[in-house]
């Protein structure tokens, strides 16, 4: 979805004029070193004309349109926001932070993601119930795997 969002957003900039295609020959010349490359990065497969290294396909559209963030400028700007760019997944919300379809809302978004990921995971709160035979079972089972891992490599 993040890829068709920006090839839409490219796309109604070049029918609204507000960015060139380039020339015919330089498209072709790029197509054709693309399916070079495309064997060698996905194997052979019926499709492999749709396959194609996204975050770079999506980092090329977004600097056509002016919307790709620079991680060196946000880290003048706003570290925090920089690092969890450089560090962090790759999500569209990067892609909002400044140039056309920009959203105010994109830092909070980008900052708060991995909220947003765990939350599911964290419906129930679990009994408060710790038995020390579990503990027991834990800890014992750790040696144990310590001790295999030692002994297996003597």
């Amino acid at each position: 979805m993040p890829v068709a969002e920006m090839q839409a957003r490219w796309v109604s900039r070049v029918f609204k004029g507000l960015c060139q295609l380039p020339p015919q020959a330089v498209m072709e010349k790029e197509v054709n070193e693309k399916k070079k490359n495309q064997i060698q990065w996905f194997g052979l497969t019926f499709d492999e004309v749709l396959k194609t290294e996204w975050l770079v396909y999506l980092d090329t559209l977004a600097s056509f349109i002016g919307a790709k963030p620079s991680v060196l400028g946000l880290f003048c700007t706003d570290p925090r926001l920089a690092l969890t760019i450089f560090f962090g997944p790759c999500s569209p919300y990067q892609y909002r932070l400044g140039g056309p379809g920009r959203w105010q809302g994109a830092r909070q978004a980008i900052l708060t993601q991995w909220d947003r990921v765990l939350k599911p995971t964290r419906t129930r709160v679990p009994a408060g119930s710790s038995s020390s035979f579990l503990s027991l079972l834990t800890v014992v089972g750790f040696l144990l795997l310590l001790a295999a891992v030692i002994f297996g490599f003597l």
